[in-house]
């Protein structure tokens, strides 16, 4: 998803450059051809535009969310992973705890 918005908007922002340096009014010069629109089909094909950026930039933003959400994900299974081989040999885990299993909570310090 992420490559496919960066080709996206890419693409966009090639053909405005392209509408931009092929002229003013109804002639336009595009690849060394003379081509006459309508203003009409000039204003869609920018409305047009306008939407292949913005697809491509929504794809951009969902495939840096999932690239981060995937990188937490296993940051957080590699920890989870190396916590319970500590515990299936035995080390401490750092975690300390009561005879009982609990969590030990430490009082507040005293105050002065």
């Amino acid at each position: 998803m992420l490559a496919l918005g960066v080709i996206l908007i890419l693409l966009s922002a090639g053909t405005l450059v392209v509408a931009l340096t092929s002229g003013t009014g109804e002639n336009a010069t595009l690849f060394s051809g003379n081509v006459e629109l309508p203003t009409f089909v000039v204003f869609l094909a920018g409305a047009a535009t306008l939407l292949v950026f913005i697809m491509g930039l929504e794809l951009f933003r969902s495939g840096i969310r999932r690239a981060n959400r995937n990188r937490k994900d296993s940051r957080r299974l590699r920890k989870l992973e190396q916590e319970r081989q500590r515990g299936a040999t035995g080390e401490p885990t750092g975690e300390r705890t009561t005879s009982t299993g609990q969590p030990n909570e430490t009082p507040p310090p005293p105050a002065s």
